[in-house]
């Protein structure tokens, strides 16, 4: 796909909330050529930073953020952020928060054994005993109906449950299985092999329910730097990367046997702020302060210059599309340097003779901007940098490794958070409702929450008795974050960028990477 210099996300609907049986489509089968070229076929692939090793994230070895393929949902996202039955052949709703599963038969998993409601219920408990989930589950939110069918209700209100389910982090577990060690589960690939910091390698799963993947081994090696992992794509010592830094796409789309491709836009660049912080990150207390900034920054010049046209204007702090047709109502805060200035003045923050950085009081106007590790391009940072400095902020970038960014974001250390947020699950409210909802179970909440008639505009959305009342309230509460807190700035929504040797086939990019599905990819010989 090339890319487009700005591009404007289609504002269409998603699929109404099911609450009536739904049924999965079987897939289409694989043609005679790829099943042949699948023989003894084994897949490298670069994934950049290893962050199975972070506390959030251990007890989610091989599905999330990097999913491998080898644990599946009851309920799977679509490209389009629609649900489709996947390990739950159908479902219902109950009515009172409570939808009812019902499972599809003759799964197993890897080790044998058959998938049950009993599973389902382990996998529930467990994502509540380890702190994992984020859709207000408790210890008593699964009951088992019987060996086929289950209940699952969240412990608070909470309608958009099914809607979240597809997010990996609700992939089915075998039971007593610490998938943290060695994940047990039901997907078309097994768990090999994970070394920290080095690489994952799982296998085809010979007895997979469904259409067995094309792949006979698929391995991520995680190489942090650009330039590694570039090189090793050249030398034919793998055959893709995860993530191509924008800055590298013209020299590898002009190499012989590599090939670029995109997926949809399924994430925005978002510059999370510090409306709650403490001591000496306390100053973006300051709604002024908080718009000055919003106000300095030329997003359109960001898409269309620093991106290169891999990115979209977007005012929301997800992709347009999953808003339908009520995204409008967020019309973020408008690119006016002068007015940032002035706004800066009215706060007290100014600037004397010929000072380039502001001040009040004999203190200098600086703040500390942490940004994700491997998720970030650095030209979009220096980008904000230098837009800031215009107008008399002085911005300090602060580069950490995974677990040091995990640290400083989860103490509050920090004024500023530039990350990619993908949008990973179905519901419009997901971001929402995890990263600035004083009731999230997330630990840097606590520094960015975006006050209470944004708590409450996220709590009407999620007992939304319908979705497209549910893309109008999540709308509703956007434009709370957005447009009046200024909780936080949306900068870009933009592509994400695969390398591939041209022996790949079969890759199918799909806008949110936790959601990647694998089983489809074959190599030609």
């Amino acid at each position: 796909m090339a890319p487009h210099r700005v591009v404007s996300f289609a504002l269409a609907g998603l699929m109404p909330l099911a609450l009536a049986t739904c049924e999965r489509r079987e897939p289409a089968a694989r043609s005679a050529h790829a099943t042949r070229a699948a023989e003894g076929q084994e897949l490298v692939v670069a994934a950049g930073q290893d962050e199975f090793g972070l506390e959030l994230n251990r007890h989610r070895l091989g599905m999330y953020p990097l999913n491998a393929g080898v644990c599946e949902p009851l309920v799977r996202l679509t490209h389009d952020f629609r649900v489709e039955p996947w390990l739950a052949a159908r479902w219902a709703y109950r009515g009172d928060g409570t939808y009812r599963f019902t499972l599809r038969q003759g799964v197993r998993f890897h080790d044998g054994r058959v998938l049950d409601a009993a599973s389902v219920k382990y996998t529930i408990d467990h994502s509540v005993a380890t702190r994992t989930q984020y859709s207000f589950l408790d210890e008593h939110s699964a009951q088992v109906v019987d060996d086929s069918t289950v209940d699952i209700r969240p412990g608070r209100a909470n309608t958009r449950l099914l809607e979240q389910l597809v997010h990996p982090t609700y992939a089915i577990i075998a039971p007593g299985n610490d998938p943290a060690v060695h994940p047990i589960c039901t997907g078309p690939f097994r768990f090999v092999e994970y070394v920290r910091q080095d690489h994952l390698t799982v296998e085809r799963n010979e007895s997979y329910w469904g259409e067995k993947a094309k792949l006979r081994r698929l391995t991520f090696r995680f190489l942090p730097d650009d330039n590694t992992r570039a090189l090793a794509l050249r030398a034919g010592d793998l055959e893709a990367i995860f993530d191509v830094p924008r800055s590298m796409v013209a020299g590898l789309e002009h190499t012989s046997g590599i090939t670029i491709m995109t997926a949809p836009p399924g994430a925005v660049i978002v510059l999370y702020i510090a409306t709650r912080g403490r001591g000496a990150h306390a100053r973006l207390a300051d709604p002024m302060l908080r718009r000055a900034i919003a106000m300095a920054i030329d997003r359109r010049t960001l898409v269309e210059q620093v991106l290169d046209g891999y990115g979209a204007m977007v005012n929301t702090v997800n992709p347009p599309t999953v808003l339908g047709q009520y995204a409008s109502r967020v019309t973020g805060v408008p690119y006016d340097p002068t007015g940032a200035a002035r706004l800066l003045d009215r706060a007290g923050w100014t600037a004397a003779g010929d000072q380039r950085v502001r001040s009040k009081g004999g203190e200098r106007l600086t703040l500390t901007l942490i940004a994700q590790p491997s998720g970030v391009d650095r030209a979009v940072t220096e980008y904000v940098q230098a837009q800031l400095a215009r107008v008399g902020i002085d911005m300090r970038v602060e580069r950490l490794d995974p677990a040091a960014f995990e640290s400083r974001l989860n103490g509050g250390e920090f004024d500023l958070d530039l990350e990619v947020p993908n949008q990973n699950d179905a519901n419009p409210a997901f971001l929402l409702a995890l990263r600035w909802y004083s009731k999230s179970s997330v630990k840097s909440t606590a520094f960015l929450a975006a006050g209470p008639r944004f708590d409450d505009a996220v709590e009407q959305a999620l007992s939304a008795p319908d979705h497209e009342t549910l893309q109008r309230r999540a709308a509703d509460a956007m434009h709370i974050l957005v447009d009046e807190e200024v909780a936080a700035i949306p900068l870009a929504g933009i592509y994400r960028i695969y390398a591939m040797s041209s022996r790949v086939h079969g890759f199918d990019p799909h806008p949110s990477k936790t959601n990647q599905w694998w089983s489809t990819v074959w190599l030609a010989k």
